[in-house]
């Protein structure tokens, strides 16, 4: 098992690395990007918007401009609909956005007992630093964006590239997710999957954990479960 150079803290667990989602799993900010493509929606579409569907939630920038350009008739090309919507969210987080409960104090845990983290994430790295800014500094080792893989979430080079860099087995790294992309990019790997839903279900299966909330959880429950 690696060791974080960085903590003087012994290792209590038998866990490599945690490895955070972010949108809908560490912050709310799911429905950021819902309202950022509806507003382009209703400025460049030819159909009105409708409720966000299974194949959204989680989805790569890429598959996202695809959706809106198939499915609401948005007349502009690929790169144009990304660079809207990453301009739209940012500014939304500006205003402020939420936690997910329980998803800060477990990141925190993991901290303090040296287990190294990482924000795994199909965003781009400027909305990952803007949502990890808040936080206490140096919260995760690494952060994996969508710019940094090839091929983004239901793949498994997201988490993959995580662990690598974190010197981690990935069947010893705990993920967290609340998609069903993401959590298929996580079981793919090879890691053990707490799955908080938040807007579409995710069915239960081995080695993946379903739970309603993150709130007053610990890694070593979690540990014990799996």
């Amino acid at each position: 098992m690696s060791e974080n150079p960085n903590s003087t803290e012994p290792r209590t667990l038998p866990v490599d690395a945690v490895l955070f989602d972010m949108d809908g799993t560490l912050s709310d900010t799911e429905a950021l990007w819902q309202e950022a493509e509806k507003q382009i929606v209703v400025e460049h579409g030819t159909r009105p918007p409708g409720e966000w569907t299974a194949q959204q939630i989680g989805a790569s920038l890429d598959a996202s401009a695809a959706y809106l350009q198939e499915h609401y008739g948005v007349r502009l090309d690929a790169a144009e609909i990304q660079r809207l919507t990453i301009d739209h969210v940012l500014a939304l987080l500006e205003e402020g956005f939420e936690w997910r409960p329980g998803a800060r104090e477990l990141l925190a845990e993991a901290k303090a007992m040296g287990i190294p983290s990482a924000l795994v994430t199909t965003s781009p790295r400027s909305v990952a630093e803007a949502v990890a800014r808040p936080l206490p500094a140096g919260s995760f080792d690494v952060i994996v964006a969508a710019e940094d893989v090839a091929q983004t979430k239901p793949d498994p080079a997201p988490y993959l590239v995580a662990a690598r860099q974190l010197g981690a087995r990935p069947e010893y790294c705990l993920a967290f997710e609340d998609s069903v992309n993401g959590t298929l990019s996580a079981q793919r790997a090879g890691c053990l999957v707490v799955v908080v839903p938040t807007h579409v279900e995710v069915e239960e299966a081995e080695r993946r954990l379903i739970l309603e909330s993150l709130a007053g959880v610990s890694l070593s429950d979690l540990v014990q479960y799996l």
